[in-house]
């Protein structure tokens, strides 16, 4: 980078900057901690992470290198105006500052100085008039359009002291913009919410504008750039479209998210208001479980049934990005983002957040994003038919599904994914318009339940508080619904609940209950299957065998699907049958080698039947339970293998997809990162280590199985069991240890 020595890299901290953002913050937690004590409702955790998230979002854009970076790229500067004008405001007005800093303040400060001017009614006036919603936008627009002409952003970089006004102007003018949006408590706007949803998108065609201005000029629009941006090896015209996508992309979320939610509240129903428990008036105080819901910032989106909504319609924009991409993007799977995201990214990311927090991916499901919005208006008429309330069906299609993977090869086919996509979504909304509940979820669905029966392992499940305050429930509207939000679709009484299988993690019930008795708790990872009692919507378990059916064809389906693109395996499938078609041939490997794997517990459980005098039923059901963890281990394993070694494949074909879709230029893709990925050393110990926790937890519950028997029984019964685990356990070790396709990626 010869010639850009000059630039400054590192963090410059100026210490004038610093100690007035140290004392805003000092003010504002003192004051806060005096508010929390007195009304800790209302002065939640999370409204004092919003404000110092605020300052900094301001720091990072003051002192990182962006600010050093910012004179001689425009995209670095650009970064600099999106922190102050769109992600340092919002982020301060949520923390509802000005209680907090009038009473952090010295008495004589907030009674003597500050409390005369706030009550002065001449300030009154101009302050409502700054945040009249017409004025604040017209402020915030025309100070984004104004020191973005050529002579006053290059006067700006020239002068310092004009610098700091274009970074004052940008701050102080976003916070009057986002005031009527936020209504900072105890502030309340005149304006109806709804209005405010338009004002969001009008503000997001002005910044669009001004970005399509920067991103399809012919020439760079700031000649000051033409001599620096060379020095790090980027055109100066490159670099304006990169701020531009930087104003664009970002830029529009930040507008739209707020919006559509804004939306949504506006178009549901009232309900009634939650009552508030003063934790004053209690008798006594109760300790409750950690519960995920009560997470400052997370939280509050977790509990409300819109946020949630908001989440699943952010995520269904990604797919539909995708969907779009694998329908006119180029037909090589490896750089579309059909051929990557799905394949590569969403399942690697599904499994590890399963088991590191939860069912998130059923939260957050695109799939019931449509019809949570078109119930609005169409209501189910009929119930799912009594004879496909079980687990066949979607068993069935789960086998389907694993063989269409080998047949079809998705991964290979970006228009194949696009409309497997198109069809799952038009499938979920037509099933679950004509249905009540959540039919597609509970029976059909074979991305639910593997989401479903992967969260046995997961740290968290959705459970009441208090079994004391459910005991006393008269309305169960955790189950039926009611006025704070609709009951469980899948029709789980929370009391009686006790686990994982059927629970999409919805939280509808967290919603609805009126005792604000449930919630995402901590959980014993595999604990439900040592339990066997009689759960609501499953029964007794050990007796459906529909249940046994699905989790062993998903053990089985975990293992022939990673066995099946190790380099040995497909050359024996090859050498095996020469001449068949390859579609035929991966579907006769594959079921073939699920029935040989499925047939080992099978086999086992037919002779433990005899030695222990249970039900074939029952023992297979048992033994497949036991089993699961390592079912869980492979899933975890085969995704997380790619995950790890395909990570960089994200960004090419997005890249790519820019420049063809939007004519944006998020720079040159490096393919390079997108082929002949190699694993990094600790990836095959950590797999094989994944492996044998799997394998002891297995042995572990086998055998606590054999606790109740006696003499020779005990050692014949836990051998066939162990014996099975150890054959699991030595398949998905065999696999970790070959070579594997690198599907999804260029060869």
């Amino acid at each position: 980078m010869a010639g850009g020595s000059g630039i400054a890299t590192g963090w410059d901290m100026q210490p004038g900057s610093v100690v007035a953002l140290a004392i805003v913050l000092a003010i504002y937690l003192r004051g806060w901690v005096r508010l929390r004590r007195a009304e800790p409702w209302r002065w939640g955790i999370g409204r004092a992470a919003c404000f110092v998230a605020g300052l900094g979002a301001i720091a990072v854009a003051l002192w990182s290198p962006l600010d050093g970076l910012g004179a001689w790229l425009l995209s670095a500067h650009m970064a600099q105006h999106f922190l102050l004008s769109m992600v340092a405001p919002p982020l301060l007005l949520l923390g509802w500052p000005f209680q907090p800093i009038l009473n952090g303040m010295p008495r004589w400060a907030s009674r003597d100085l500050l409390g005369p001017f706030l009550g002065w009614p001449a300030a009154q006036r101009v302050a409502r008039a700054l945040v009249y919603p017409p004025v604040a936008w017209a402020l915030a627009i025309a100070a984004t359009f104004a020191w973005h002409l050529p002579p006053a952003y290059e006067w700006a970089l020239a002068e310092p002291w004009a610098h700091a006004l274009e970074h004052a102007c940008f701050l102080w003018t976003g916070i009057l913009f986002w005031w009527p949006v936020v209504e900072p408590w105890p502030w309340r706007g005149r304006w109806p919410r709804w209005a405010m949803a338009f004002y969001l998108l009008i503000a997001d065609v002005a910044n669009t504008a001004l970005a399509a201005v920067l991103a399809f000029a012919s020439a760079p629009v700031y000649r000051v750039y033409e001599a620096t941006a060379p020095a790090l090896g980027v055109s100066a015209l490159v670099d304006q479209q990169r701020a531009a996508a930087i104003m664009w992309l970002p830029g529009s979320l930040v507008f739209l998210v707020p919006a559509f939610v804004l939306m949504v509240r506006a178009l549901s129903p009232r309900r009634a208001t939650r009552p508030i428990a003063l934790p004053v008036m209690q008798p006594r105080a109760r300790q409750t479980p950690w519960d995920a819901t009560r997470l400052p910032v997370v939280g509050p989106i977790l509990r409300s049934a819109r946020g949630r909504l908001a989440v699943r319609f952010v995520v269904l924009a990604l797919a539909m990005l995708v969907v779009l991409d694998g329908l006119l993007g180029p037909r090589e799977a490896a750089t579309n983002l059909s051929g990557t995201w799905p394949w590569t990214h969403w399942r690697g990311l599904a499994a590890v957040s399963v088991l590191a927090v939860g069912n998130v991916a059923c939260m957050s499901c695109p799939l019931i994003a449509p019809r949570s919005l078109l119930r609005r208006w169409i209501v189910p008429r009929w119930r799912w038919p009594a004879r496909l309330r079980g687990k066949w069906l979607v068993t069935a299609l789960i086998v389907a599904w694993l063989v269409a993977y080998e047949a079809v090869a998705w991964w290979d086919s970006a228009a194949a994914t696009a409309w497997l996509i198109l069809g799952l979504l038009a499938l979920a909304t037509l099933v679950d318009l004509l249905f009540e509940g959540s039919s597609f979820c509970q029976w059909m669905c074979p991305i639910g339940q593997w989401n479903m029966s992967m969260s046995v392992a997961a740290p968290t499940q959705v459970r009441a508080l208090d079994p004391a305050v459910c005991a006393r429930c008269t309305t169960q509207d955790c189950l039926r619904g009611g006025p704070l939000g609709n009951g469980c679709g899948t029709s789980l009484f929370l009391p009686r609940k006790g686990g994982a299988m059927d629970c999409t993690a919805c939280l509808d019930c967290v919603t609805a209950c009126p005792h604000d008795n449930a919630g995402m708790v901590a959980a014993v990872p595999f604990e439900e299957h040592q339990r066997e009692e009689v759960r609501s919507g499953i029964g007794f378990w050990p007796r459906r065998a529909d249940l046994s059916a699905l989790l062993l064809a998903l053990a089985a389906g975990g293992v022939v699907n990673a066995l099946l693109m190790t380099e040995p395996a497909v050359a024996a499938v090859q050498r095996a049958m020469p001449d068949w078609n390859p579609a035929w041939r991966a579907v006769a490997a594959t079921l073939g080698c699920m029935g040989v794997v499925a047939a080992l517990p099978v086999l086992a459980a037919a002779l433990g039947s005899r030695l222990r005098a249970e039900p074939m039923r029952e023992r297979l059901a048992r033994l497949v339970a036991d089993l699961w963890p390592i079912g869980v281990a492979v899933w975890l394993v085969h995704f997380g293998f790619h995950l790890v070694t395909g990570w960089r494949s994200a960004w090419p074909p997005l890249q790519r997809a820019a420049s063809d879709g939007l004519s944006i230029d998020l720079g040159a893709p490096q393919w390079a990162a997108h082929c002949c990925a190699s694993a990094p050393p600790w990836l095959m110990p950590a797999m094989l280590l994944v492996a044998s926790v799997a394998l002891a937890i297995t042995l572990q519950r086998v055998h606590r199985r054999t606790a109740a028997l006696h003499g020779v029984r005990v050692a014949l019964c836990l051998g066939v069991d162990v014996l099975v685990a150890l054959a699991w356990w030595a398949l998905i070790a065999w696999i970790v240890l070959q070579p594997m396709q690198m599907r999804g990626l260029l060869a």
